[in-house]
């Protein structure tokens, strides 16, 4: 009874794999599934790299993200002046996109004022009270959001 659990235990255990379609409609929408459709093409996909873990102190602990497929050596290198003034670019477009941003929530700040403004024969508790002002609460959560998003890229830029 214990053996045949340990099986059913290391069956359902195996790593799955499943083979991949891509089919592409007559509009031209791309669809990936695990069953063959008409027309599709089945996609021969390399497993996964996983993290090779390294011991410290006795204990598996990731020291670094290595892969176990490492970059092959006839991968082009980039000149490190190359990559400063790459990344400088990038904190230049990243810098500008926030600027952008921030002046968009304000405007949408400033637009949620005046949307708040009760028009003639509206209430609080109308519905097209709430979902104008819904909408304009979505829209500044949107610009909080990119901001933020845009400050996380920043801080990764060297």
């Amino acid at each position: 009874m214990k053996f045949s659990i340990l099986i059913l235990g290391l069956c359902v255990a195996l790593p799955a794999q499943a083979d991949i379609y891509k089919h592409i409609d007559a509009s031209g929408q791309v669809t990936y599934t695990d069953r063959p459709v008409k027309g599709a093409k089945r996609l021969d996909l390399e497993p996964a790299a996983t993290p090779v873990m390294h011991t410290v102190n006795g204990a598996n602990t990731p020291r670094k993200r290595e892969t176990a497929n490492p970059t092959p050596i006839s991968f082009p290198r980039v000149d490190t002046d190359v990559q400063r003034k790459r990344d400088n670019v990038r904190r230049n477009v990243l810098e500008d996109e926030l600027r952008n941003e921030e002046q968009a929530l304000a405007d949408a700040v400033a637009a949620k004022r005046d949307g708040e403004v009760l028009r003639p024969g509206e209430k609080i508790s109308s519905p097209a009270y709430i979902t104008r002002t819904d909408k304009l609460d979505n829209n500044i959560k949107l610009h909080r959001d990119n901001i933020n998003a845009l400050r996380r890229e920043l801080s990764s830029v060297k």
